[in-house]
């Protein structure tokens, strides 16, 4: 695959987006009810969604990734910041661009909102994912703690 194409997702992306957010829930070891697919899938749908997205495309214009995005306030600041909350890649096309591009069309949609920051996870052990992300953005050493909420 040379250069993937970046779009919002469309209605008949569902299937692919579907397999696509399934196998990036699977690399992490977990799953998800398929009543939240379906409203994740309907928020993205939306313009103004809490939920964003973009899907990157082959050649043949069929998903091979997928980033879910969003925005928040802070404290910090009189603007608002973006999460990237999810990006996956098919991995017979990693390596291809694609996981950048979608980096980069969050950012490019963080700068015209008037973001004043764009920010991911990843776990410490997912080193094709750091290999890109230590290329695009500045890991700043901070480390995650969950809290585990009761009901």
């Amino acid at each position: 695959m040379s250069a993937a194409t970046i779009t919002l997702p469309q209605p008949g992306d569902y299937a692919d987006w579907h397999r696509l957010w399934a196998a990036y829930l699977a690399f992490y070891g977990t799953s998800r009810e398929e009543t939240l697919f379906q409203r994740n899938w309907a928020e993205l749908l939306k313009p103004d969604g809490v939920i964003r997205g973009f899907v990157a495309r082959d050649a043949s214009g069929r998903p091979v990734g997928l980033t879910h995005y969003m925005f928040h306030a802070t404290a910090w600041a009189d603007a608002p910041v973006c999460y990237l909350q999810d990006l996956y890649v098919d991995e017979g096309v990693r390596g291809s661009g694609a996981g950048r591009l979608l980096i980069e069309a969050v950012a490019r949609a963080a700068e015209q909102a008037g973001a004043v920051r764009l920010y991911w996870l990843t776990h410490q052990d997912n080193a094709t994912a750091r290999a890109l992300y230590d290329k695009v953005a500045a890991c700043k050493g901070f480390l995650r703690y969950d809290y585990e909420l009761k009901g």
